[in-house]
């Protein structure tokens, strides 16, 4: 089975006017995101129906959706209301991530109203753009609830060193340390290789602290050279490495016109020659045995 570790998907009204949508809801980092004043936009659109056409031609099964790190509350809680319709017309083809915003009106309700719900899990997280670190209160006791429930939560990351662009706000690498450390049960995923943060698994004294530290590939393409994956491999093992591609994000923006799923695909198997074993675990194997 192939899973997607990272997609995300967005109601016909954020799909036929973007600008429209993050105006209402007053979502300006996204939006500067997707419609970026300066250079050409890599966001592309795709609705449900779209999105699992590609997935059959493409040879994906299933695809996490998460969410969005919102500034404002009310519209994580509207996504998380997409969600709940999706995941339950295809569950065999989606699995929800919730958003999660620490001003959401009680927080811990909204965690539950969402298991019941079909959800396993929370993310895409960015507490900071948020105004807030996973050492607050409120975060730190939906990060507990995660824990509870079995649910891996995923969180973007950017790497400290490296090229500047719109919208980016830092992601401190010591706080996702400490959250491993208070919490050691909790499965975490980082993002976009986390930053690189997988490579300070090299120091023993950290490596430790990490076993429950997952790694996905959304975006990778974009950000770093193929000899990435491989790398990775040899430092943290193909069992903490998920294959996640963004979508539908244009990650290979020089060859597609529109996102799909194949292009990551064969790019990583051909690129990186990876095992059988390898690719089992990369390609949704480890993301099935983390899911509760």
């Amino acid at each position: 089975m192939i899973i997607d570790a990272h997609t995300h998907l967005y109601a016909e009204e954020v799909i036929t006017n973007p600008v429209k949508f993050a105006r209402k809801q007053k979502e300006d980092h996204w939006l500067q995101l997707v419609k970026p004043v300066k250079g050409k936009a890599l966001q592309s659109w795709a609705d449900r129906t779209e999105m699992l056409s590609q997935m059959k031609s493409d040879g994906v099964d299933r695809v996490i959706l998460q969410g969005w790190y919102w500034e404002n509350p009310d519209t994580c809680i509207l996504q998380n209301d997409w969600y709940a319709t999706w995941i339950q017309q295809d569950p065999q083809n989606f699995i929800g991530f919730m958003s999660i915003h620490s001003e959401i009106k009680d927080p811990l309700d909204e965690l539950k109203r969402r298991q019941d719900q079909g959800f396993l899990g929370i993310g895409e997280c960015h507490p900071w753009l948020q105004g807030r670190s996973p050492k607050d209160k409120v975060w730190f006791e939906c990060m507990e609830f995660a824990s509870q429930a079995g649910w891996p939560v995923t969180f973007h990351v950017t790497e400290p060193v490296g090229h500047d662009y719109p919208g980016r706000v830092p992601t401190p690498l010591d706080d996702f340390l400490w959250l491993a450390q208070e919490i050691p049960n909790l499965k975490i995923i980082l993002a976009h290789a986390g930053g690189l943060f997988p490579f300070y698994e090299l120091n023993p004294k950290i490596r430790s602290d990490l076993q429950n530290v997952y790694y996905d590939l959304a975006a990778c393409p974009l950000l770093y050279d193929a000899k990435l994956y491989r790398k990775l491999i040899d430092v943290v093992g193909c069992q903490k490495i998920l294959w996640g591609t963004d979508y539908p994000l244009r990650i290979f923006p020089k060859t597609q016109k529109r996102a799909d799923f194949c292009s990551f695909k064969d790019f990583l198997l051909q690129e990186t020659k990876l095992t059988e074993n390898e690719a089992h675990a990369i390609f949704g194997g480890t993301l099935l045995s983390i899911l509760p």
